[in-house]
């Protein structure tokens, strides 16, 4: 198979969510490394990302701290969609902080990333108007879709604005036009629209649908895993949430991100197993102002009692 149609075949892959079989193929056979300028961009960004989404995080985390072994990266075109691309993953994860601080190194403009990934920004950065008008606009515009790997977490992110907002009816509404593009990285479309249920008391079908959220690739995981522990506490099913907590334990081994730790942080202290003073730090740490208020909602919701003083008065989003 020649370097650009391996190269094609996985990309095809990843956009049917076939992410651990892009990076087996890609992984099978490297020669696209030696192949055309575009093929082995691609070929490199796909399976750090495939490796990235199935909860092996080595080759991406390398590749973003050894940015000058780029393929192409003299080449403007290549190296400016390397970035966005990067940027969007990190997003995806939740890492604002380092996303951020990837486009001020390369001196990146936000205005060259797409709507999907402003939104994302936007909502961590506590700017509900900005997110929400982005993703509408994201959602919309088919135009720039190309490799889009942000548009199911810059859905989820936004549902979860609308929420907070109580906005369920425009958050569903928002979700059914996400499912019509037919975006990678579907079963973030599953933990949105599980919290949407969740907001419209239909508890059940949410814990089903984020369970079956859980049983693919592990990016976002955390959140329904947190969410899940979150409702059996509800329901004062303490098995189910350290079922949930034994979870994210493993997920936080494999992928340690700022935000798999936070929600392994979190789901400890509801469970009572530790203070909330850590969660609260993290979260702080990581100023985000929505997560922030519903980390602290969750622990005032469980008990968790040490933590209800400390929450900051701007912790609630606009």
């Amino acid at each position: 198979m020649e370097a650009d149609s391996m190269v094609s075949g996985a990309i095809a892959l990843c956009l049917r969510d076939r992410w651990t079989e892009a990076a087996e193929l890609l992984a099978e056979n490297d020669s696209w490394r030696a192949g055309p300028a575009a093929s082995a961009m691609l070929g490199e960004l796909f399976r750090g990302l495939a490796e990235l989404w199935d909860g092996r995080s080595a080759r991406f985390g390398a590749s973003l701290t050894e940015r000058e072994r780029w393929p192409s990266r003299t080449v403007p075109r290549y190296l400016n969609d390397q970035i966005a691309s990067y940027v969007s993953a990190l997003l995806v994860l939740g890492e604002r902080a380092r996303a951020e601080k990837l486009l001020a190194d390369e001196a990146f403009p936000e205005s060259g990333l797409r709507d999907s990934e402003r939104s994302m920004l936007a909502a961590m950065r506590g700017r509900p108007g900005p997110a929400i008008d982005l993703a509408r606009r994201a959602v919309a515009d088919r135009s720039r879709r190309g490799y889009d790997i942000g548009s199911s977490a810059m859905c989820l992110s936004a549902v979860s604005v609308l929420l907070a907002q109580g906005r369920p009816t425009e958050a569903r509404e928002l979700l059914t036009a996400a499912r019509a593009t037919a975006p990678t990285l579907a079963h973030l479309l599953d933990i949105a629209e599980a919290r949407v249920d969740i907001a419209m008391g239909e508890t059940g079908r949410a814990a089903s649908r984020l369970r079956e959220a859980t049983r693919g690739l592990a990016v976002g995981t955390d959140i329904a895993w947190a969410d899940l522990a979150d409702l059996a506490l509800r329901r004062n099913d303490r098995a189910s949430a350290k079922q949930a907590l034994d979870a994210l334990e493993a997920l936080a081994a494999a992928m340690p991100t700022g935000r798999v730790l936070l929600h392994r942080h979190l789901v400890r202290a509801c469970l009572g197993e530790e203070p909330a003073a850590e969660c609260l730090r993290l979260a702080r740490e990581r100023d985000q102002p929505l997560e922030l208020a519903a980390v602290a909602e969750r622990l005032d919701r469980h008990r968790a009692t040490d933590h209800a003083s400390s929450a900051p008065d701007h912790a609630s989003p606009a």
